[in-house]
């Protein structure tokens, strides 16, 4: 399977790409490989792109206030991806990501390229800040 193919077939929040668009993507993205227990991003950091995993399992770490350790909040695969939120709203890695498994295979997608497909594709930049919401800590319900 080409990483086009992978783009528009298996990774649902591209779904509706073009062809030309996944292309573009495919060709930019830059195919980064880790080993389990490697940092992929530190919490923080500037974000270079959309990050898109290809394969292998990737963990979500978060040190809430006060807290003296990390807590583990999330476990994404392939087809899934991170980095959205601080590219969109041009914010620092809320979150430390590590690889899972050895041979995990991460796409990055170019920043501008993904704020490009944003600015151009009405309905993709809807699915990006449905996403975003989605991933928002939510404040609890008052009784």
């Amino acid at each position: 399977m080409t990483v086009t193919e992978f783009l528009k077939t298996r990774v649902p929040f591209l779904a509706g790409l073009s062809e030309e668009q996944a292309k573009a993507m495919a060709v930019k993205a830059e195919q980064k490989p880790f080993k389990k227990g490697q940092t992929i991003l530190f919490k923080g950091v500037s974000v270079e792109g959309l990050h898109v995993v290809a394969a292998g399992k990737v963990s979500v770490h978060v040190k809430p206030d006060k807290a003296k350790e990390w807590a583990k909040v999330a476990e994404l695969g392939p087809g899934d991806v991170f980095g959205e939120m601080s590219i969109v709203e041009f914010a620092m890695a809320g979150a430390t990501i590590k690889s899972e498994d050895d041979g995990t295979l991460v796409f990055i997608v170019p920043q501008d390229l993904f704020t490009d497909l944003m600015d151009k594709d009405a309905a993709f930049k809807e699915r990006v800040l449905a996403l975003i919401d989605a991933r928002r800590p939510k404040a609890p319900e008052k009784k």
